[in-house]
């Protein structure tokens, strides 16, 4: 998010109060909506707490869910959000629930949840991390910097000692390394990056990702649910557009036929990991439609509109974020407005 988080709560807060979410949601919300989740649990955030927009309580999914019902929003199925695109059917405005990467926690905390409401979702599965060929690497990057005073490290050639000595500190070091693994190094070189410094400082990344993500026996189970639907998500999590074509269509088609082996069934549907315009464009979107997936999910804010019937290999989400977790917050997000004006009043942002 380009804006300060301040700035933006600032924004949404004037649109909320002003009652501009309630006149402007005719227009501007289109169909509905496709959210994005990632983890649903308690006692996470703490004072240093980079990846906190990634966590929502249980408590705020439970209040969402219940407002999403009381407000006559149709919670349906991805299968049924891509047929309502499809027929031009324009009654009551629907939402997705969408969790990206195949954590734990979405099994033994959020689907029970969801089950209370009766409640569709899709669960986009990395399948690298749940096998263990994959690393949670801004996981680790947290852990490094909250455990350290100070960092020595490579950047572009040269040794660099980063503070990591107080909140401030380690929020700027972490953000240091966040901007030069995400440009400065390619998509390899970033992972064998991270693991040999966690190697360094002693963090254990295998039992990291254990601890946070599914095993395959706990994705078996969660597909027998039948309010769920089980998504590809690529191998490694990479981003695809700083891969060459032929890596970026294995990610995408070897994670599939992954899911496929475990679970006895194709996935229809596919999320982008990151999902933002340097992460996937328009190369993406072709290889998805070649390899037949029904439709995909992007990270680009935005409503579902009629239009998207030509683009359902990029359809926006909007993030039900960690540090946005009020129900207003939630309201004025789904009007549609926030996600015009942060795409300069276009309501197809595929470019």
């Amino acid at each position: 998010m380009s804006l300060k988080i301040s700035t933006f709560k600032t924004i949404l807060n004037g649109i909320y109060f002003s009652g501009l979410h309630l006149l402007s949601a005719p227009l501007t919300g289109g169909l509905g909506a496709v959210l994005m989740l990632h983890h649903v649990r308690d006692g996470y955030v703490g004072k240093f707490s980079p990846n906190a927009h990634l966590t929502i309580t249980p408590g705020f999914l439970d209040k969402t869910l219940a407002s999403l019902r009381a407000r006559n929003i149709d919670i349906v199925s991805l299968d049924e959000a891509v047929n309502r695109v499809n027929t031009g059917q324009s009654g009551r405005r629907f939402v997705v629930i969408t969790f990206d990467d195949g954590y734990r926690d979405n099994a033994e905390i959020a689907a029970p949840i969801l089950r209370k409401y009766d409640a569709p979702y899709t669960v986009f599965v990395a399948t690298g991390l749940i096998e263990g060929t994959a690393d949670l690497w801004w996981d680790i990057l947290e852990q490094l910097i909250l455990q350290q005073q100070g960092l020595m490290v490579k950047l572009a050639g040269r040794v660099e000692e980063l503070d990591c000595s107080t909140i401030d500190a380690k929020n700027r070091s972490f953000a240091t390394l966040l901007e030069y693994l995400s440009t400065e190094v390619d998509e390899f070189e970033q992972r064998r990056w991270v693991k040999e410094l966690a190697a360094l400082y002693n963090i254990d990344i295998d039992a990291l990702r254990k601890r946070e993500m599914m095993t395959w026996s706990e994705v078996r189970k969660l597909a027998q649910d039948p309010l769920c639907t089980i998504g590809a998500h690529t191998i490694h999590h990479y981003a695809l557009a700083r891969l060459s074509a032929k890596d970026a269509r294995n990610e995408i088609e070897q994670g599939a036929r992954v899911l496929e082996a475990e679970l006895g069934a194709r996935p229809k549907h596919f999320a982008y990991p990151y999902g933002n315009p340097p992460a996937v464009g328009q190369r993406e979107f072709d290889m998805i439609k070649e390899l037949g997936f029904a439709s995909a999910v992007t990270t680009r804010p935005g409503a579902v509109h009629l239009k998207h019937k030509t683009h359902l290999a990029a359809l926006p989400r909007i993030s039900l974020n960690g540090r946005f977790q009020r129900t207003r917050y939630t309201k004025t997000l789904l009007s549609g407005v926030p996600a015009l004006l942060a795409n300069r009043l276009r309501r197809i942002n595929v470019g």
